[in-house]
């Protein structure tokens, strides 16, 4: 009679059985997770300790400690931020008519660099549609006003984009 009270008492705590063992499994994964090694972190701060050792030519330079910056950027961005570049494109994109009168719509994909000065470069379709409106993308994006180039601490540099110009034709029905 005791044994299959013993084994009726164990099959009612299975489930909490099962989460403890679950618990305490988890706190030994979490505990050698935690580890710390004794070595030190060579990164602290904005600046990263550079430590160099030359011994093949018998110069032995030990523990330069120059600041290099961690450099942190700002990607370019049209002159006003994506309010105004949506209104540019709002205002200045010219659906051509052949287009419309052929239900001709989508996305146009353009590739562009936008050069150190904030000058568009290099403007080019990485997915077309139609001759007609490939066109008229590259019109947009090639007279785009002047972007603020991408920068870091050091100076600005060149930097690719890849913008949708989307032509639909609105119909609307009530």
């Amino acid at each position: 009679m005791t044994k299959k009270f013993q084994n009726n008492k164990l099959e009612q705590n299975r489930g909490l059985l099962l989460q403890v063992s679950i618990i305490i499994s988890l706190l030994i994964v979490l505990a050698a997770f935690n580890f710390k090694s004794k070595s030190k972190s060579k990164f602290s701060g904005d600046f990263a300790e550079i430590n160099l050792q030359i011994d093949s030519i018998g110069i032995k330079t030990n523990d330069i400690n120059k600041p290099v910056p961690v450099t942190t950027h700002k990607n370019a961005e049209f002159t006003g931020g994506k309010d105004a570049l949506f209104q540019y494109i709002k205002t200045n994109l010219k659906y051509p008519e052949a287009a419309k009168t052929k239900h001709i719509q989508g996305r146009v994909y353009v590739k562009f660099t936008v050069n150190r000065y904030g000058k568009i470069k290099n403007v080019k379709i990485v997915r077309s549609i139609h001759p007609l409106l490939d066109k008229e993308a590259l019109r947009l994006i090639k007279n785009m006003p002047d972007w603020q180039p991408a920068k870091t601490k050091i100076g600005t540099f060149d930097s690719e984009h890849v913008l949708p110009v989307i032509f639909m034709k609105k119909t609307f029905t009530f």
